[in-house]
């Protein structure tokens, strides 16, 4: 059996903050054989935990000859091993001074699903935490992992599985969705590590969501002295450079597309404020790219109008009871209040799911008055011909000054 340790990389300091260890072993006809095979191999559970203890001893004596000092070592702790008898902590705490080891040193990294008993979970971290060591949940994002669980066992780190960066490259959904899921994470008090990472696409989505920590064979495989190559500072600063001009071509879209929409909003409203219909103010903000409807609101949030759509947003006829807006109060929608608090000034919100039809939208909103009273005007507009990057949209609302 050997050691083969798997770099773990803190992008924000573009340095390796700690190693994965693994076990790589081999069988009688010297072909590799995995963790899971061996293991497999086992006849008993005291079998079973002899070998997890002793390739846990392996790692700890392995790594003090690779020159990792001030990183962490992640030790990969199996379910079985989760349980009454060893809670005591600070005997584990003796034992590893004794290899020229501090608790701080080390993250047991847990797989969360191999444990079904929360409490005893949730006890096992909370014994470790108390004694200075941290500790990971692996593998977040399948089987039964869900956030009620993370607040009960309350992890230092919380480890994606690699099938959450694949969706987030495969699926326009889940890439939506995936930066808002760490910063969530990072809310229960945990630092996030996404793992699995293979390619420099995987490696950007990463860069654009509030991560800690990345891990995966783009950066380095595991290897015997933790080494996997060379030039790894090379290549994460090329990745910060090449997702610096990635925002930077982002960012020159988004604000193209601002100008456009809010120009327009702002024409659209002058009209209405010359006294023309409603109809006939919307027809030129209609035809711009992406807008899907508009509508008029009083200051109180009620809708006033009819909703004026554009031919490309038509209402999904399973969606028909919501379809009739006028009348409507929208007073929770942040694109209200915050142009209520803003006159004169136009809105965009965050990416939501807009009514009638479900669709992922984000509103331009304008506060103006007339004849002694405030209006808001707004426009929904699909999220992606806005926000062409994915991400500017949701870093935050904007509020954009046209005085």
């Amino acid at each position: 059996m050997e050691s083969h340790y798997q770099p773990i990389i803190s992008l924000t300091h573009q340095r390796v903050v700690g190693y994965e260890a693994l076990l790589r072993a081999k069988n009688s006809q010297d072909q590799p054989c995995s963790p899971l095979d061996l293991f497999g191999r086992c006849n008993s559970a005291t079998q079973i935990t002899q070998l997890d203890r002793l390739s846990r001893a392996l790692h700890l004596m392995n790594f003090k000859f690779i020159g990792t000092e001030g990183r962490w070592l992640f030790l990969n702790i199996r379910g079985e091993e989760i349980r009454q008898s060893n809670m005591d902590a600070e005997r584990i705490k003796e034992t590893l001074s004794l290899h020229g080891y501090r608790p701080e040193q080390i993250v047991l990294e847990i797989l969360e699903d191999a444990v079904h008993d929360e409490l005893l979970l949730a006890e096992f971290v909370q014994a470790f935490r108390d004694a200075g060591f941290l500790v990971a949940i692996d593998d977040f994002g399948t089987g039964q992992s869900n956030f009620d669980r993370i607040w009960k066992i309350n992890p230092n780190i919380v480890k994606l599985d690699r099938s959450m960066i694949r969706n987030a490259q495969q699926q326009p959904r889940a890439r939506r969705i995936f930066p808002r899921l760490v910063s969530l994470l990072r809310e229960t008090e945990s630092l996030v590590l996404i793992e699995g990472i293979e390619n420099e696409e995987e490696a950007l989505l990463a860069m654009d969501t509030e991560a800690d920590m990345v891990q995966g064979f783009f950066f380095a495989k595991p290897s015997l002295n933790g080494i996997d190559r060379e030039d790894l500072p090379i290549q994460i600063s090329r990745l910060h450079h090449q997702y610096a001009l990635q925002q930077k071509s982002g960012r020159q879209n988004f604000h193209a597309q601002l100008t456009i929409f809010e120009t327009m909003l702002t024409a659209c409203s002058d009209l209405i404020r010359l006294g023309n219909s409603f109809e006939s103010c919307c027809i030129g903000l209609l035809t711009q790219l992406g807008c899907r409807r508009i509508f008029l609101l009083n200051d109180e949030g009620y809708q006033l109008t009819q909703t004026i759509a554009s031919d490309n947003s038509a209402a999904l006829a399973r969606y028909h009871p919501l379809q009739q807006a006028q009348g409507a109060n929208w007073a929770r929608r942040k694109y209200f209040q915050r142009a209520i608090e803003a006159p004169g000034r136009v809105y965009i919100s965050r990416p939501y799911l807009a009514l009638p039809d479900a669709s992922i939208d984000v509103t331009f909103s304008l506060a103006f008055t007339m004849n002694g009273q405030t209006f808001v005007l707004c426009c929904d507009v699909d999220s992606r011909s806005v926000d062409a990057a994915g991400n500017l949209l949701q870093q935050g609302q904007l509020i954009i000054n046209l005085q």
